[in-house]
């Protein structure tokens, strides 16, 4: 197994087949080309998407429940910010990152105000604001409850 391991990492053994992106052949790609297009405006040609050659080098790892859990306390994030600036960036799901733990069975997201990654920040933001986070709790059941610390 170690040798078997170290002649893929120095490439003198291939590639294996779990890591392997499938190339399709002529036919494939033109029935995956002809494939509906899963809500973009335009169709992006393949040559336009970076496609991991190797593996996918992961941002988290996080379990089907908890993803759930991230995306509903994000909306619920998004539904506190005015309506007119929802176009703004520092009003947007770009301006936040989510933390995702468990505990007994429940959920915890804490969604983390990161408007550096807005240029300029934005109207209505002052320097306070690069500290802001809500907290919500996610029932096994999926009901989802903000900490109260705050109006």
């Amino acid at each position: 197994m170690l040798i078997a391991s170290l002649l893929v990492e120095t490439g003198l053994l291939g590639t294996p087949l779990c890591n392997r992106r499938p190339d399709p052949g002529p036919v494939e790609s033109q029935a995956q080309a002809a494939l509906p297009d899963a809500g973009s405006s335009a169709p992006i040609p393949d040559a336009a998407i970076p496609w991991p050659k190797q593996d996918l080098t992961p941002l988290a790892t996080l379990e089907g429940p908890a993803i759930q859990a991230a995306n509903a306390a994000l909306g619920e994030a998004l539904k506190r910010f005015p309506k007119e600036s929802a176009d703004k960036c520092v009003f947007s799901a770009r301006a936040l990152e989510v933390v995702v733990g468990q505990e007994a069975g429940w959920y915890f997201a804490r969604v983390n105000r990161r408007v550096d990654r807005c240029p300029g920040f934005g109207p209505g933001v002052t320097g306070l604001e690069t500290d802001w986070f809500e907290l919500y709790a996610i029932s096994p059941d999926g009901d989802i409850t903000r900490y109260p610390y705050q109006p």
